[in-house]
Protein backbone atom coordinates (compact mmCIF):
# COMPACT_ATOMS: atom_id res chain seq x y z
CA UNK A 1 0.00 0.00 0.00
CA UNK A 2 1.04 3.51 -0.85
CA UNK A 3 2.34 5.60 2.20
CA UNK A 4 -0.30 8.41 0.75
CA UNK A 5 -2.84 5.87 0.80
CA UNK A 6 -1.75 4.92 4.39
CA UNK A 7 -1.48 8.46 5.58
CA UNK A 8 -4.88 8.93 4.22
CA UNK A 9 -6.42 5.94 6.49
CA UNK A 10 -4.74 7.30 9.18
CA UNK A 11 -5.64 10.95 9.01
CA UNK A 12 -9.56 9.90 8.12
CA UNK A 13 -10.23 8.67 11.84
CA UNK A 14 -8.76 11.38 13.28
CA UNK A 15 -10.30 13.51 15.78
CA UNK A 16 -10.92 10.42 17.64
CA UNK A 17 -11.06 6.88 15.16
CA UNK A 18 -13.68 5.66 17.52
CA UNK A 19 -14.75 3.63 14.86
CA UNK A 20 -14.51 0.92 11.98
CA UNK A 21 -15.62 3.64 9.39
CA UNK A 22 -15.53 6.60 8.80
CA UNK A 23 -16.63 8.69 11.67
CA UNK A 24 -14.57 11.61 13.07
CA UNK A 25 -16.05 12.55 16.17
CA UNK A 26 -16.15 10.44 19.30
CA UNK A 27 -18.32 7.37 19.65
CA UNK A 28 -18.86 6.17 23.49
CA UNK A 29 -21.09 4.04 25.56
CA UNK A 30 -22.09 6.58 28.20
CA UNK A 31 -23.76 9.48 26.13
CA UNK A 32 -26.79 10.32 27.89
CA UNK A 33 -25.30 12.14 30.81
CA UNK A 34 -22.91 14.15 27.98
CA UNK A 35 -26.17 14.82 26.00
CA UNK A 36 -24.48 17.98 25.29
CA UNK A 37 -21.42 16.97 23.11
CA UNK A 38 -23.53 15.05 20.80
CA UNK A 39 -26.43 18.24 20.60
CA UNK A 40 -26.35 21.40 21.67
CA UNK A 41 -30.07 21.79 22.31
CA UNK A 42 -29.77 19.66 25.49
CA UNK A 43 -27.41 21.96 27.03
CA UNK A 44 -29.49 22.50 30.89
CA UNK A 45 -32.32 19.81 29.71
CA UNK A 46 -30.96 17.34 32.67
CA UNK A 47 -32.25 20.48 35.35
CA UNK A 48 -28.53 20.15 37.26
CA UNK A 49 -26.02 21.91 37.64
CA UNK A 50 -22.77 19.46 37.11
CA UNK A 51 -19.27 18.97 36.38
CA UNK A 52 -17.64 15.51 34.58
CA UNK A 53 -14.85 13.80 33.84
CA UNK A 54 -14.90 10.28 31.17
CA UNK A 55 -11.98 8.11 29.65
CA UNK A 56 -12.20 5.82 27.36
CA UNK A 57 -9.12 3.54 26.33
CA UNK A 58 -10.63 1.42 23.34
CA UNK A 59 -8.74 -1.80 21.75
CA UNK A 60 -7.00 -2.96 24.34
CA UNK A 61 -4.96 -5.64 22.48
CA UNK A 62 -3.83 -2.99 19.12
CA UNK A 63 -0.74 -1.05 19.61
CA UNK A 64 -1.24 2.31 20.39
CA UNK A 65 -4.79 2.06 21.48
CA UNK A 66 -7.09 4.93 20.76
CA UNK A 67 -7.64 6.55 24.39
CA UNK A 68 -10.21 9.88 24.85
CA UNK A 69 -10.93 11.93 27.63
CA UNK A 70 -13.08 14.70 28.43
CA UNK A 71 -13.89 17.10 31.08
CA UNK A 72 -17.49 19.05 30.99
CA UNK A 73 -19.48 21.50 33.03
CA UNK A 74 -23.44 21.50 32.09
CA UNK A 75 -25.64 24.12 33.88
CA UNK A 76 -29.37 24.83 33.70
CA UNK A 77 -29.04 28.28 36.39
CA UNK A 78 -30.14 30.81 33.37
CA UNK A 79 -33.03 28.59 32.26
CA UNK A 80 -35.86 29.93 34.69
CA UNK A 81 -35.19 33.90 34.35
CA UNK A 82 -33.68 33.66 30.38
CA UNK A 83 -34.40 30.39 29.40
CA UNK A 84 -30.37 29.36 28.40
CA UNK A 85 -29.19 26.12 29.23
CA UNK A 86 -24.95 26.04 28.99
CA UNK A 87 -22.60 23.84 28.72
CA UNK A 88 -18.71 22.99 27.71
CA UNK A 89 -16.06 20.53 27.15
CA UNK A 90 -12.44 20.19 26.91
CA UNK A 91 -11.53 16.83 25.08
CA UNK A 92 -8.29 15.01 24.17
CA UNK A 93 -7.99 12.14 22.21
CA UNK A 94 -4.76 9.99 20.92
CA UNK A 95 -4.90 7.55 18.10
CA UNK A 96 -1.90 5.98 17.33
CA UNK A 97 -0.06 8.97 15.43
CA UNK A 98 -2.90 11.00 15.51
CA UNK A 99 -3.29 13.78 18.65
CA UNK A 100 -6.49 15.82 18.68
CA UNK A 101 -7.38 18.34 21.84
CA UNK A 102 -10.24 20.53 21.53
CA UNK A 103 -12.56 23.06 23.24
CA UNK A 104 -16.26 23.44 22.98
CA UNK A 105 -18.82 26.01 24.39
CA UNK A 106 -22.27 25.58 24.00
CA UNK A 107 -25.34 27.57 24.38
CA UNK A 108 -29.22 26.65 24.54
CA UNK A 109 -32.50 28.72 24.16
CA UNK A 110 -35.52 26.36 25.51
CA UNK A 111 -38.95 27.25 25.16
CA UNK A 112 -41.83 25.82 27.65
CA UNK A 113 -45.03 24.76 26.53
CA UNK A 114 -47.32 23.61 29.45
CA UNK A 115 -50.48 21.83 28.37
CA UNK A 116 -54.26 22.03 30.18
CA UNK A 117 -53.21 19.09 32.14
CA UNK A 118 -49.95 20.72 33.66
CA UNK A 119 -47.34 18.54 31.85
CA UNK A 120 -44.46 20.62 30.57
CA UNK A 121 -43.08 19.87 26.90
CA UNK A 122 -39.92 21.67 26.42
CA UNK A 123 -37.94 22.75 23.09
CA UNK A 124 -34.81 23.71 22.69
CA UNK A 125 -32.87 25.33 19.82
CA UNK A 126 -28.23 25.20 20.50
CA UNK A 127 -25.44 26.08 18.58
CA UNK A 128 -21.68 24.97 19.33
CA UNK A 129 -18.74 26.63 18.70
CA UNK A 130 -15.27 24.84 19.15
CA UNK A 131 -11.67 24.71 17.91
CA UNK A 132 -9.50 21.83 17.67
CA UNK A 133 -5.91 21.05 17.17
CA UNK A 134 -5.31 18.47 15.24
CA UNK A 135 -1.46 16.87 15.33
CA UNK A 136 0.14 14.11 14.16
CA UNK A 137 3.51 12.72 15.28
CA UNK A 138 5.49 12.11 12.40
CA UNK A 139 7.55 9.29 14.67
CA UNK A 140 5.09 7.47 14.96
CA UNK A 141 4.48 6.82 11.12
CA UNK A 142 5.59 3.59 9.65
CA UNK A 143 6.53 4.43 6.04
CA UNK A 144 7.31 2.20 2.88
CA UNK A 145 9.48 4.76 1.21
CA UNK A 146 11.00 7.50 3.33
CA UNK A 147 11.81 9.33 -0.10
CA UNK A 148 8.17 9.57 -0.72
CA UNK A 149 7.26 13.49 -1.12
CA UNK A 150 3.74 13.04 0.84
CA UNK A 151 5.30 11.94 3.63
CA UNK A 152 5.24 14.14 6.81
CA UNK A 153 8.77 14.82 7.92
CA UNK A 154 8.41 16.48 11.17
CA UNK A 155 5.22 16.95 13.38
CA UNK A 156 2.49 18.36 11.63
CA UNK A 157 -0.63 20.60 13.52
CA UNK A 158 -3.52 22.11 12.30
CA UNK A 159 -6.16 24.33 14.05
CA UNK A 160 -9.33 24.28 12.98
CA UNK A 161 -12.55 26.07 13.97
CA UNK A 162 -15.76 24.11 14.09
CA UNK A 163 -19.40 24.95 14.81
CA UNK A 164 -22.25 22.76 15.27
CA UNK A 165 -26.30 22.85 15.62
CA UNK A 166 -29.34 21.07 17.22
CA UNK A 167 -33.05 20.82 17.87
CA UNK A 168 -34.26 18.90 21.09
CA UNK A 169 -37.48 18.48 22.53
CA UNK A 170 -38.21 17.12 26.04
CA UNK A 171 -41.28 15.85 27.57
CA UNK A 172 -41.19 15.98 31.72
CA UNK A 173 -38.39 13.26 32.46
CA UNK A 174 -40.23 10.51 30.27
CA UNK A 175 -38.87 11.65 26.48
CA UNK A 176 -36.53 13.00 24.87
CA UNK A 177 -36.16 13.58 20.89
CA UNK A 178 -33.23 15.37 19.28
CA UNK A 179 -31.40 16.16 16.01
CA UNK A 180 -27.96 17.35 15.48
CA UNK A 181 -25.05 18.03 12.77
CA UNK A 182 -21.58 18.92 14.40
CA UNK A 183 -18.95 19.66 12.04
CA UNK A 184 -21.19 21.43 10.16
CA UNK A 185 -18.23 24.05 8.45
CA UNK A 186 -16.63 21.01 6.58
CA UNK A 187 -13.63 22.03 6.85
CA UNK A 188 -10.23 20.77 5.64
CA UNK A 189 -6.78 20.53 7.65
CA UNK A 190 -3.69 20.51 5.27
CA UNK A 191 -0.59 18.62 6.60
CA UNK A 192 2.52 19.57 4.58
CA UNK A 193 4.60 16.38 3.72
CA UNK A 194 8.94 16.61 3.19
CA UNK A 195 8.45 17.74 -0.10
CA UNK A 196 6.34 20.11 0.44
CA UNK A 197 3.50 18.39 -1.08
CA UNK A 198 0.02 18.68 0.66
CA UNK A 199 -1.92 15.94 1.66
CA UNK A 200 -5.71 17.41 2.50
CA UNK A 201 -7.84 15.86 5.11
CA UNK A 202 -11.76 16.97 5.06
CA UNK A 203 -13.63 17.18 7.93
CA UNK A 204 -17.26 15.58 7.16
CA UNK A 205 -20.40 16.53 8.67
CA UNK A 206 -21.85 14.20 10.88
CA UNK A 207 -25.58 14.21 11.37
CA UNK A 208 -26.82 12.33 14.99
CA UNK A 209 -30.37 11.56 16.16
CA UNK A 210 -31.35 10.62 19.23
CA UNK A 211 -34.19 9.51 21.58
CA UNK A 212 -34.18 8.50 25.09
CA UNK A 213 -37.35 7.61 27.60
CA UNK A 214 -37.60 7.12 30.96
CA UNK A 215 -40.09 3.93 31.93
CA UNK A 216 -41.32 4.08 35.86
CA UNK A 217 -41.81 0.53 37.23
CA UNK A 218 -42.93 1.70 40.64
CA UNK A 219 -45.43 4.45 41.99
CA UNK A 220 -42.63 6.62 43.09
CA UNK A 221 -40.88 6.45 39.92
CA UNK A 222 -37.44 5.84 42.25
CA UNK A 223 -36.83 2.42 39.83
CA UNK A 224 -37.40 3.06 35.94
CA UNK A 225 -36.06 1.96 32.59
CA UNK A 226 -33.97 4.24 30.78
CA UNK A 227 -34.18 3.34 26.90
CA UNK A 228 -32.47 5.10 24.40
CA UNK A 229 -31.02 5.26 20.66
CA UNK A 230 -28.33 7.34 19.05
CA UNK A 231 -28.12 7.30 15.22
CA UNK A 232 -24.70 8.34 13.03
CA UNK A 233 -24.61 9.03 9.56
CA UNK A 234 -21.51 10.77 7.85
CA UNK A 235 -21.48 10.56 3.82
CA UNK A 236 -19.65 7.47 2.77
CA UNK A 237 -19.56 5.48 5.26
CA UNK A 238 -22.41 3.16 7.22
CA UNK A 239 -25.10 4.03 9.03
CA UNK A 240 -24.81 3.47 12.42
CA UNK A 241 -26.77 2.78 15.39
CA UNK A 242 -26.64 2.82 19.06
CA UNK A 243 -28.73 1.14 21.12
CA UNK A 244 -28.96 1.15 25.40
CA UNK A 245 -31.62 0.01 27.91
CA UNK A 246 -30.31 1.05 31.63
CA UNK A 247 -32.33 -0.28 34.60
CA UNK A 248 -31.95 2.93 37.63
CA UNK A 249 -33.09 0.66 41.63
CA UNK A 250 -34.27 2.90 44.35
CA UNK A 251 -32.60 5.83 42.23
CA UNK A 252 -29.26 4.66 43.50
CA UNK A 253 -27.50 1.88 41.52
CA UNK A 254 -27.62 1.67 37.62
CA UNK A 255 -27.32 -1.44 35.36
CA UNK A 256 -27.48 -1.31 31.92
CA UNK A 257 -26.73 -3.21 28.43
CA UNK A 258 -26.12 -2.03 25.03
CA UNK A 259 -25.63 -3.19 21.31
CA UNK A 260 -24.16 -1.18 18.67
CA UNK A 261 -24.26 -2.06 14.72
CA UNK A 262 -20.50 -1.95 14.44
CA UNK A 263 -21.25 -5.36 16.43
CA UNK A 264 -20.06 -4.30 19.80
CA UNK A 265 -22.38 -5.13 23.03
CA UNK A 266 -21.64 -3.37 25.94
CA UNK A 267 -22.49 -3.73 29.37
CA UNK A 268 -22.79 -1.25 32.47
CA UNK A 269 -22.57 -0.24 36.21
CA UNK A 270 -23.05 2.67 38.38
CA UNK A 271 -24.01 4.45 41.54
CA UNK A 272 -25.31 7.93 42.83
CA UNK A 273 -23.06 8.30 46.09
CA UNK A 274 -25.03 11.03 48.33
CA UNK A 275 -27.07 12.64 45.98
CA UNK A 276 -23.93 14.55 44.63
CA UNK A 277 -21.72 11.75 42.85
CA UNK A 278 -22.47 9.63 40.19
CA UNK A 279 -20.00 6.86 39.24
CA UNK A 280 -20.38 3.97 36.43
CA UNK A 281 -18.08 1.71 34.27
CA UNK A 282 -18.60 0.74 31.06
CA UNK A 283 -17.05 -2.43 29.29
CA UNK A 284 -17.72 -3.06 25.75
CA UNK A 285 -16.40 -5.84 23.55
CA UNK A 286 -17.12 -6.69 19.46
CA UNK A 287 -18.21 -10.06 18.47
CA UNK A 288 -16.25 -10.42 15.46
CA UNK A 289 -13.31 -11.45 13.77
CA UNK A 290 -11.83 -8.11 14.99
CA UNK A 291 -11.83 -8.83 18.50
CA UNK A 292 -8.82 -10.83 18.48
CA UNK A 293 -6.83 -8.47 16.51
CA UNK A 294 -8.31 -5.19 18.71
CA UNK A 295 -9.55 -6.24 21.89
CA UNK A 296 -11.86 -4.79 24.41
CA UNK A 297 -13.11 -1.34 25.70
CA UNK A 298 -13.09 0.88 28.84
CA UNK A 299 -15.46 3.65 29.87
CA UNK A 300 -15.24 5.51 32.91
CA UNK A 301 -16.70 8.58 34.36
CA UNK A 302 -17.11 10.60 37.29
CA UNK A 303 -19.62 13.13 37.48
CA UNK A 304 -20.62 15.97 40.80
CA UNK A 305 -23.58 17.16 40.81
CA UNK A 306 -23.52 21.09 42.24
CA UNK A 307 -27.07 21.29 41.94
CA UNK A 308 -30.34 20.20 40.72
CA UNK A 309 -33.88 20.34 40.35
CA UNK A 310 -34.68 16.72 41.22
CA UNK A 311 -31.41 14.73 42.71
CA UNK A 312 -30.86 11.58 41.63
CA UNK A 313 -30.92 9.74 38.21
CA UNK A 314 -32.90 12.14 36.11
CA UNK A 315 -32.84 11.50 32.09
Amino acid sequence: MKIRQLLIIFLTIMTMGNGLFAQQLPLYNQYRDFGFIINPAMSGAMEQEAAGLFFRYQWTRMPDSPMTAFATFDTYRLMEDYNMGLSGYLMHDQTGPIMSNGLGLNYAYNLTLESYSGDEHHIAMGFQAGLFQHRLDADKLITLDENDPLVVGDDATAFLPEIGVGLFYRYESYLGVGFAVPQILGLTANFKGAGGEISPINKERHYYGMVHGKIPIDYDETTFFMPSIWTKYVAHSPFHVDINLKLIISNRFLVGLGYSTSNMLSGEVGALISERYKIAYNYSTQFSANNTYLGDSHEIKFIFIIDSEDFGYYY
